[in-house]
């Protein structure tokens, strides 16, 4: 009797202390989700237009947060969806390549007063001219209504960007734009831009991993009455009819200026908001994106 209750002993403890370190083990695998932050949360109210370039969508396929308002059409030449900052991203190449989208009447893109455009980009050395990121085509400016790229720049270690809007409200000078050189561009890296134009201070900016790297105030046209009107709210227009990442109106038409390029690098987690981010709101999108990243 007192045989069986030692081994009876025995084995209810060697049970117990499997069960423990069972238990303890299954407290120390990782949450595969700890920690992470859907970015889509940040300012979400705000949020209208998301491109995630997982893959190729269908013909017709609506962009996220658009209200089926901005739809995909094709996607051009050597343009391709490789690995990018968060799953995959849109490849551009040096020779044709471009994606486009169509954008319909009623879209919030046509009633901007402010807005943010924010991605991922990595982009490569250009030497060649400029090359078009993302263009909202509209309004009569060949620059197209919202605009960001990348300028040709002598041989180094820094990307030169381009951030283009058009106010169509304003008569004497209707074209607007930002650039900067900075070293927190860096070619063949990946980093995190916002471009904001805020109409309560009529300040264009750059943003760059969560932090503002530049800003300019931004004027309506010349002096009048010795003052120089600020833009303050703008006027998008109401023509918008195309979206394209990677190439200018005129390479898609067949009209090119010699000095116009096809963006060779990757463009990943797009997004537009119809209105200025906070200085939190983008650290906080930054953040998010971050938790987000390929490993």
């Amino acid at each position: 009797m007192k045989k069986f209750l030692k081994i009876s002993g025995v084995l209810f403890g060697t049970m117990l202390f499997s069960v423990m370190i069972l238990t303890s083990c299954s407290k120390d695998e990782p949450d595969p989700n700890a920690g992470k932050i859907d970015p889509s949360t940040i300012a979400s109210t705000n949020l209208i237009a998301y491109f995630s370039f997982e893959s190729e969508p269908a013909a017709g396929t609506a962009v996220a947060n658009s209200n089926n308002t901005i739809t995909y059409v094709e996607k051009v030449g050597a343009a391709s969806f490789v690995t990018g900052r968060r799953g995959n991203g849109y490849k551009g190449s040096a020779s044709e390549a471009y994606l486009e989208y169509n954008v319909a009447s009623g879209t919030a893109l046509k009633t901007l007063d402010e807005f943010t455009m924010a991605c991922w980009i990595k982009t490569p050395v250009t030497t060649s001219g400029a090359a078009k990121i993302f263009t909202v085509n509209g309004g009569d400016s060949f620059m197209g209504t919202l605009s960001l790229m990348q300028e040709s720049q002598a041989l180094g270690d820094s990307v030169d960007m381009k951030f283009y809007l058009y106010d169509s409200a304003s008569p004497e000078w209707k074209g607007q734009d930002l650039r900067k050189n900075v070293t927190e561009f860096l070619n063949d890296h990946w980093y995190h831009v916002a471009a904001v134009y805020r109409k309560s201070t009529s300040t264009m900016e750059f943003w760059a991993n969560g932090v503002k790297v530049f800003e300019q105030i931004k004027y309506a046209g010349p002096e009048v009455g010795g003052v120089q009107p600020k833009l303050e709210a703008i006027t998008l227009g109401s023509d918008m009819s195309k979206i394209h990442f990677g190439a200018w109106t005129q390479q898609i038409a067949g009209t090119p200026e010699g000095w116009m390029t096809y963006f060779k690098g990757i463009v990943d987690e797009y997004r537009i908001y119809n209105k200025a981010l906070s200085a939190t709101e983008i650290e906080n999108l930054y953040d998010a994106e971050v938790t987000q990243i390929n490993p």
